[in-house]
Formats: structure tokens, sequence, C-alpha cells
């Protein structure tokens, strides 16, 4: 489904929430190799499909289909926050996933008109936070709860009925994703935070994990 929206809605869906009542979040620490190991997994052992959360400028929406080819279009080593981000969906959820066009003014835009989002009040964010300047930034999967996603529904038309998303298929994926990160590929935690593998080396070798 496509829909045209300004770029003032785009914040809507992707800005960070702190209200843990309404939103899952979980947050790790997680080098090249560590994001490889989890997108392996994604495509290996779920039925989830990745998407860009935003596309370039100009451009469509990309749906991936293999570890390599993220690892041959993004950068999954170096970045700041939320260097590299995803929405995973799968028909399970229920819901609709929206790929919408949004206007860009091309002043700002190094003269680009236009980029796609991807929304839907049940998708799962995937967020890879880059090495830069000596420090690790944190990765991070997170998605409304039935309960936040109602709270905006009446004010945010643009998505569609929220009581037709999955919100057990949904709250189950996420769980399973956080369990493998949390209990099965990360060997230390920081607080609630997983350290996995190749970041717990990173920090042994003299950079910062970000925030601790």
């Amino acid at each position: 489904m496509l829909e045209k929206i300004s770029v003032a809605y785009i914040y809507v869906l992707h800005v960070r929430q702190n209200d843990h009542s309404t939103k899952m979040t979980y947050d790790f620490f997680a080098n090249k190799s560590d994001k490889i190991k989890l997108l392996d997994f994604i495509f290996e052992e779920t039925d989830l499909k990745v998407f860009d959360l935003a596309s370039p400028y100009g451009q469509e929406i990309s749906e991936y289909k293999s570890t390599d080819e993220i690892t041959s279009k993004f950068d999954l080593e170096n970045g700041g926050q939320s260097s590299v981000t995803f929405q995973l969906w799968t028909q399970r959820f229920g819901g609709d996933i929206l790929f919408r066009k949004v206007d860009l003014n091309p002043k700002y835009c190094d003269g680009h008109t236009f980029r796609y989002s991807t929304d839907g009040w049940g998708l799962i964010q995937l967020y890879f936070g880059g090495q830069q300047d000596n420090v690790l930034f944190h990765s991070h999967i997170g998605h409304f709860n039935e309960k936040g996603a109602s709270k905006r529904e009446s004010t945010n038309h643009f998505n569609g009925k929220v009581d037709k998303w999955n919100w057990k298929e949904i709250e189950q994926t996420s769980r399973k994703l956080k369990n493998q990160i949390h209990n099965k590929i990360a060997i230390r935690k920081i607080g609630s935070y997983g350290v996995l593998p190749g970041a717990d080396k990173l920090s042994t070798d003299g950079i910062k994990l970000w925030g601790t």
C-alpha cells in the first residue's frame, strides 16, 4: 500500500519512545560480526521480512532477503547512533505494511524532492549503532504494544486500525528476538543491555560502550 504524506509526519512512528508501558524496547551492544550473526538468525530462523526504515533520497524502499544483501550495501561497523535502520514484518502480524512517499524540500536535501518511509503500527524496529570516535553506540529492537498504538490511533489515522494487528504474534516474535540476543548471543550484561561477543572484545581493546 502506498500513501503520500509530508515529511512532518515521519517522526510519529520512528521517534524513540521512553514510555516502556506503551512500547517494547531492548538495547544491546554489537559489533559488525555480532550484527551479522543476528541477521543470519532473522533470515534463517524466522519468517520476518526486512525493509529499510526509510529510503535514501530519491529512491524507493528496499526489501532485503539475505545477510549478504545488507552487508554489501551498508557499513555495519562504523557510524553513530542508529546508523543503520530497518523495519521487520511478517504476514503473521496481521496489519498492513505501508510504504509512504515523503515530500522533501530540495533546498535542504541535495536537490531531492522525495523519499519513502516504511510504516505500520506493529512493525518491529531494528536499529544498529556503529563505532565512532572510539565509542560503540548501542543497537536496538522495539515496537509499540497495543496500548501504545491505541493511544495514538485517534490522531494518526494514516496507519489504519490498531485492532487489525495480531499483537500476541508481534509480542511473541519480539520476545524470540530478544531471547536470541540477550540469552543466547550475549556473553555478559550491563544493566539491561546485552553485550555480544564482538562488542565485548572491542570493550576489552579500549573502545567505550556508549553510556557505560
